[in-house]
C-alpha cells in the first residue's frame, strides 16, 4: 500500500471513528433517557427508548464490519503482528495528523462507554427494584385469593387463602 493510499486509508478510519463516537454519545443519551423513564414508570417512553437503542446497537454491529476491513488493511500495510492489532498499537505507529486523531477518539470513547456502563447499571437497579415491587404486590394479592381446589400457582403449589397478612397493610391501609 503506498502512501497516499494509506493516508486515505487512515482518514477513512477516523471518520469511521468519528461516526462511532457519535453513535455512542446517543446510545449514552438513550440510556440515560431509558433511566428517567423508569424512574417515571412511563412505559410507553421507556419502550420508544429502548426501540432507538436497538436501531443504534443494529447500526453499530453494521458498521463495525466496515471498520474491521479498514483496521485490517491498515494492520496488513504497518505490518503489525498478531498480538498487535489492536487500537493503541495502530496509534503508535500511525503518522501525525491521524496519531492525534485517533488518540483522541479513542479517549473519548473510553469515557463514553465508562459513562454508559454507569448509567446502564443504575437503570438496571431502578428496574430491578421496581420487579420487586409489582412481584410483592402479585404475591400478595395471591395470598388474597380464595382457597380452592384446583387453585395452583406457577410452582404447582396450592395458592394461599383468603386472609390477609397482617404485615403488608401499611398505615395507609
Amino acid at each position: 500500500m503506498n502512501v497516499n493510499s494509506m493516508e486515505q486509508e487512515l482518514e477513512h478510519l477516523c471518520s469511521l471513528f468519528d461516526n462511532e463516537l457519535e453513535r455512542q454519545e446517543n446510545v449514552l443519551a438513550v440510556c440515560t433517557a431509558q433511566g428517567k423513564a423508569a424512574r417515571a414508570h412511563d412505559l410507553e417512553y421507556l419502550e420508544a427508548k429502548t426501540a432507538a437503542l436497538n436501531a443504534l446497537i443494529r447500526e453499530a454491529v453494521d458498521a463495525e464490519r466496515e471498520r474491521l476491513e479498514v483496521v485490517g488493511r491498515l494492520v496488513d500495510a504497518y505490518q503489525l503482528g498478531p498480538e498487535h492489532q489492536t487500537l493503541s498499537d495502530l496509534i503508535a505507529v500511525a503518522p501525525e495528523p491521524w496519531k492525534t486523531r485517533l488518540r483522541e477518539f479513542q479517549t473519548r470513547m473510553k469515557h463514553v462507554l465508562m459513562d454508559t456502563r454507569k448509567v446502564v447499571q443504575e437503570n438496571t437497579q431502578v428496574i430491578r427494584r421496581s420487579l420487586g415491587v409489582v412481584n410483592e404486590a402479585m404475591k400478595t394479592l395471591l395470598d388474597c385469593l380464595p382457597s380452592t381446589p384446583g387453585n395452583y400457582d406457577g410452582k404447582g403449589e396450592e395458592i394461599g387463602s383468603m386472609a390477609v397478612n397482617p404485615a403488608m397493610i401499611d398505615t395507609r391501609g
